[in-house]
């Protein structure tokens, strides 16, 4: 599998780019090349299994919303679209914990089960499944409550909105409507229906910006991340026993920094090749490590995926309609299911429900705070954030420990993984020697934290007024951090890690 920030695809990207702004007359060709182009990539990224699974499934979905907007009952293709897809979602993504069956029952019958080791989980499967699910939900409330929406795809339409490259690896999950909470890089809404349907010429969009958050996306992913896991996290997860407390507490804090960069950067790639072919898809982070509150965490990290949680799990639970007691169980199911979403192992699931955890005690706690003061509730919320400075830095203090301690939980291979590694960061500080220097990433990491409000800030003016500034102003400052990622990055090309989900 090819990656986006290898030379090979650099160079095909700027063929491909050429191609597609000299059809910049006719949006049709545009979109027709885009699909080619995606399918291509969706092929060369997982093989022919992969582009038949996205095939018949765009197929099924065009055919349901089809029916989902003329037919008399739309609710029941709504349901069956919805159970099918989570069906083919599970089936592919937990096939391995019934693959050694099926081969033990296939050899029984003395049948070749020898093509089970090549099923593998289609490239980007939850992704599009998830936007399919978004798209039919919303035909359904135009159609049943009155809920304008836009206009409805066709088959190519379609097609192109679920295969779109720049978001069918690691997403983010890109609606074909407009949602709350889910903006572009100036807060504007941005569905994909009104952009695939463009009425007029479409224009490359912030082009002195793309090229930013294209060099911006080489630092994260694979300067920074790489750098990190091959020094600081991956030695110590692969195995923890060997090494001191102190670097194993080093690796915990390098993972959620780690994983930051490599999300984070992979978004802003995406987001670069959207802006240079015109689109305006989703923001994914918004300085999540500034939170002050696991709550605020959820509203700044993966806003794509907390948002379709939100309005695809936790609003038809019954969200917080239901009295106190239900908006916990609605909280709690919700963040298991993210759980279990991202990976098979018991692991996962303690990941979910741990931040489950978090929100619904800091709930309980705004509640009683509530009671205590005789005020609304919405006043309580952060109200120990909002009382002075030195509350707001302990609030985010907090936050980022219990983000870091839990993803322990994410980035292990298993639960005995990650139980091994917090026994070993309790009782590995007496007889084992330190091998590395981790006050030094220590140093490191504080000193990050304490210039991140800089720079969140700094990203911020970038993104509103990159294109204002003379253009020859930034060549040779982007130059030379091209040049300084060439020479710091590790050997190899990091992988996305949200990929793997």
């Amino acid at each position: 599998m090819f990656s986006f920030i290898s030379i090979e695809f650099g160079l095909s990207f700027i063929a491909f780019f050429c191609l597609y702004w000299l059809l910049g007359s006719k949006p049709k060709l545009q979109n027709l090349l885009l699909l080619c182009t995606s399918y291509l990539i969706v092929y060369l990224c997982g093989k022919i299994q992969a582009l038949i699974a996205l095939l018949l499934f765009t197929v099924f979905i065009y055919a349901t919303s089809v029916r989902i907007v003329h037919a008399t009952k739309p609710k029941i293709w709504l349901i069956t679209a919805i159970i099918c897809t989570i069906l083919n979602l599970a089936l592919w993504k937990y096939f391995d914990f019934f693959r050694t069956s099926v081969s033990y029952g296939l050899d029984s019958l003395k049948l070749n089960s020898d093509w089970l080791a090549g099923i593998i989980l289609p490239l980007g499967l939850s992704y599009y499944s998830f936007q399919a699910i978004s798209y039919l939900v919303s035909l359904y409330q135009e159609r049943c409550h009155n809920q304008p929406v836009g206009k409805v795809f066709t088959l190519p339409g379609l097609a192109l909105h679920l295969a779109f490259f720049p978001t069918i690896t690691a997403g983010p999950i890109a609606r074909a409507y407009d949602a709350r909470g889910l903006t572009d890089i100036y807060n504007q809404p941005c569905g994909m229906a009104t952009q695939i349907y463009i009425p007029q010429r479409r224009r490359i969009l912030a082009p002195t910006l793309a090229l930013c958050l294209i060099v911006m996306a080489l630092m994260k992913n694979w300067w920074l991340s790489g750098w990190i896991a091959d020094n600081w996290v991956d030695p110590v997860f692969a195995n923890p026993m060997q090494y001191h407390s102190l670097e194993i507490l080093a690796a915990i804090y390098g993972y959620t920094v780690q994983l930051f960069f490599n999300f984070s950067g992979y978004s802003d790639l995406m987001i670069a090749m959207g802006l240079l072919l015109g689109f305006r898809l989703p923001v994914n982070f918004r300085a999540p490590l500034l939170a002050h509150n696991i709550r605020e965490f959820w509203l700044r990290w993966h806003i794509s995926l907390s948002t379709w949680i939100r309005d695809y799990i936790y609003i038809p639970l019954g969200g917080g309609r239901h009295g106190m007691a239900r908006t916990q169980l609605n909280l709690l199911i919700a963040m298991a299911l993210s759980g279990i979403w991202h990976g098979t192992g018991w692991h996962f699931l303690i990941w979910g429900l741990l931040h489950a955890a978090g929100m619904i005690l800091l709930n309980l706690g705004d509640w009683l705070y509530s009671r205590l003061r005789h005020c609304e509730l919405n006043k309580a919320r952060d109200a120990l954030s909002k009382s002075s400075w030195p509350a707001k830095i302990i609030s985010i203090v907090v936050t980022v420990h219990f983000v870091c301690f839990c993803f322990v939980f994410f980035r292990a291979p298993t639960l005995n993984d990650a139980m091994l590694l917090l026994h070993a960061l309790l009782y590995n500080n007496i007889n084992v020697p330190l091998s590395t220097n981790p006050f030094y990433f220590f140093s490191l990491l504080l000193l990050a934290w304490i210039l991140y409000p800089f720079l969140a800030k700094l990203t911020n003016m970038l993104y509103k007024r990159a294109d204002f500034l003379p253009r020859y102003s930034l060549i040779l400052p982007l130059l030379l951090l091209v040049v300084l990622v060439l020479i710091c990055a590790p050997a190899g090309i990091p992988g996305f890690i949200y990929a793997n989900f």
